[in-house]
């Protein structure tokens, strides 16, 4: 374990005698980032000055397909990252997302989250033979690791990296990550920070739930082909039209009346809610 660590840590090409450059990518949840950049740019320009690199942060309401977080990209040496890292970890776990919360989601908590992006071919890396490298990060960090699956005829060419637990845990397992992204040549091949073009299905960064994620529209798409769906086999003479602006409700009053139905009557209410 301490010779891996050494090696991630302490492994910096060097070109024409200088260090080199890397790029990590990270998402930020959206009440993090304003604490992340300060009031007029003033503390990522004192963290820029500080360690060396250069952060870059998506505008913002322009987030990562199917997620309210924000892209942060810092370019700069393996150590001026994790320096770099380190606060943004902190800042999240200052400023943690009650949305969830507020919304009954069951998630883990935010602020036990590192959220990175890399390419796919990194991912591959991180992924080891048979998965015996991201075995490895798990083992030696005692953070939870996972990958999102691999999305199909998109043209997103990255995958997310989810990493759960305490703070020194992932910071050893974003270490070992980092190691993976000095080696692979290809690991700066996506350095953009907006995703406003990119449409349809994308991994999801989440490590549970499904395995994509759908731009807004298209889940409210799909939620409203579902709820007509279920809604139609369930009560008769009632149609119900959801749309994203409201919801309109029409009742066929020439259509016999069977009768209430308690059990319906439940599920309609859930799913007009």
């Amino acid at each position: 374990m301490i010779e891996l660590m050494q090696y991630a840590w302490a492994f910096v090409s060097t070109e024409n005698g200088l260090n080199a450059t890397y790029h990590f990518k990270t998402l930020v949840p959206a009440v993090a980032a304003g604490a992340i950049i300060g009031k007029g740019g003033e503390t990522i320009a004192s963290l820029q000055k500080d360690t060396g690199a250069r952060v870059k942060m998506s505008k913002s309401h322009d987030f990562y397909p199917g997620t309210s977080e924000r892209i942060c990209l810092i370019t700069g040496s393996s150590e001026a990252i994790i320096t770099v890292l380190d606060f943004i970890m902190d800042k999240i776990r200052e400023k943690p997302d009650l949305s969830a919360e507020k919304s009954g989601d069951t998630k883990q908590e935010r602020d036990k989250q590192v959220k990175i992006l890399v390419p796919n071919s990194t991912a591959g890396m991180i992924i080891g033979k048979a998965g015996a490298f991201i075995k490895q990060i798990k083992e030696e960090s005692g953070s939870y690791v996972q990958i999102s699956q691999k999305p199909k005829d998109v043209t997103l060419q990255e995958r997310c990296i989810t990493i759960i637990g305490e703070k020194e845990n992932n910071k050893m397992a974003c270490k070992m990550i980092l190691s993976k992204i000095i080696e692979d040549p290809q690991s700066g091949t996506c350095l953009n920070v907006s995703y406003a073009d990119v449409n349809g299905p994308v991994a999801n960064y989440n490590p549970t739930g499904s395995p994509y994620a759908s731009s807004q529209q298209n889940a409210i798409s799909s939620s409203t082909a579902s709820l007509n769906s279920a809604l139609g086999t369930a009560v008769t003479g009632a149609g119900l039209l959801v749309n994203g602006t409201g919801i309109n409700l029409s009742l066929n009053l020439n259509a016999p009346n069977p009768g209430p139905n308690p059990s319906v009557t439940t599920q309609l209410l859930d799913h007009i809610k």
